[in-house]
């Protein structure tokens, strides 16, 4: 049997401990890879390059809905295409000459186990007693997104935000790929988080309680994320009797399981912008409110573009040059853990700066109607893009204006 195998990051060990012994690799696909890769001898192709001499495509990756349906459109008959993560292939008959049965069964359960039902188990008193541990000042009183919109708006209060990427800083612990743990970095997180100044919103994620109102696989991935240990860690730098808000402020719409207001709460979001004079900072390819109407309410938008990787080894030069060309405006900032320390720093000094986060990248999914995360061909797309390919469009209205919207490059 001749096999392609889609996608090479770590659901590929899963994929290789069940071949069967006859099995024989063609090629990986890995659209993000550079021309002429390889991979234990084997080389790495683009899709588009598949060839029609082979009997399955294996879908290596956790989320394969989406690349399924892709194959499937590139004219690749559903009934070669095994997704290994998807419990109804591995009951089929016919896909066990290719993934030995029992040893795909045992990784999906085992898996299940790990990933989902130990999880539960760990937050299961949290989800179910969040009023009580609240009145007894167990877990932190986090506000609601729209509250904290008011007060942006209202009073122009500058927003921080703290999610695991930014916990995970502190802790000395690499979460992303965009931003390496730095010691400097942690310090100034921490400082951030413990900040009391009236002007400045402190958001932390609303994970700590009941996650109803959360998608099933929303919720699955928090529980796996907040172990008992990290629980733990957070609930040490967070102040109980402090008020926080909530900073999925920048997540509206995918993680939801009621998707039935989310053009509300982008609506709510706009307000902070709205006939305000912007200036943008962002990474490369972030490209915020770039082709749709995020951003039509502005009156008008400028930007500072920073490096996608590491921006805080340039914080300096970033500070310094906002400081120029912030003044008399709204600064909405898009730059990870940096954006934390960028927009507290730029508060301290009498800016009106938001720490925005994905909001366009969440935009982007709502207008698509995707119930699952996806590439933006044109944007970075932080928990998936590996900043090497990108569609550029140089005749493209929407291109066209972004450029001439970009004041400064930073570092690039």
């Amino acid at each position: 049997m001749r096999i392609y195998i889609f996608g090479t990051g770590k659901g590929l060990d899963y994929v290789e401990r069940c071949l069967c012994e006859d099995v024989q690799i063609i090629a990986y696909i890995d659209n993000y890879k550079e021309e002429g890769a390889t991979l234990n001898n084997i080389p790495i192709i683009k899709q588009k390059d598949i060839s029609n001499d082979y009997d399955y495509v294996v879908v290596s990756l956790m989320i394969y809905k989406d690349i399924v349906l892709e194959l499937e459109q590139s004219g690749i008959d559903r009934d070669k295409i095994i997704s290994f993560f998807d419990f109804n292939d591995a009951d089929d008959e016919n896909k066990w000459q290719i993934l030995d049965s029992f040893k795909w069964r045992a990784e999906l359960q085992w898996k299940h186990y790990k990933e989902y039902v130990m999880p539960l188990l760990w937050n299961i008193n949290y989800e179910l007693s969040a009023e009580r541990l609240l009145g007894d000042g167990l877990i932190p009183k986090i506000l609601p997104a729209d509250e904290a919109i008011q007060k942006i708006v209202d009073e122009h209060c500058s927003m921080v935000r703290f999610g695991d990427n930014e916990f995970e800083q502190i802790r000395g612990k690499e979460r992303v790929n965009y931003q390496d743990v730095d010691n400097s970095l942690a310090v100034r997180l921490k400082e951030v988080l413990n900040s009391s100044d009236e002007k400045v919103i402190v958001a932390i994620a609303d994970n700590y309680g009941s996650l109803d109102k959360y998608t099933n696989d929303a919720a699955s991935a928090i529980r796996e994320y907040l172990t008992p240990e990290t629980r733990e860690a957070h609930m040490k730098l967070l102040d109980k009797n402090k008020t926080y808000y909530d900073a999925y402020i920048s997540r509206p719409y995918l993680m939801y399981r009621d998707k039935s207001t989310a053009k509300k709460r982008f609506n709510d979001r706009k307000r902070i912008w709205e006939n305000q004079d912007i200036l943008i900072v962002e990474g490369k390819h972030t490209r915020f409110g770039v082709g749709n109407d995020l951003l039509d309410n502005a009156k008008s938008i400028a930007r500072i573009l920073c490096p996608d990787k590491n921006s805080y080894l340039k914080y300096d030069e970033i500070i310094n040059t906002v400081k120029d060309y912030g003044k008399n405006r709204l600064i909405l900032i898009i730059l990870g853990p940096t954006a934390t320390i960028l927009a507290y720093d730029l508060a301290l000094k009498g800016y009106w700066a938001v720490d925005i986060g994905q909001l366009d990248t969440e935009y982007e999914w709502f207008l698509r109607n995707t119930q699952t995360k996806c590439e933006i061909p044109s944007k970075t797309v932080s928990e998936l893009s590996r900043y090497s390919e990108y569609v550029t469009d140089e005749n493209d209205p929407a291109i066209k204006k972004y450029f001439q919207e970009v004041v400064v490059q930073i570092g690039l």
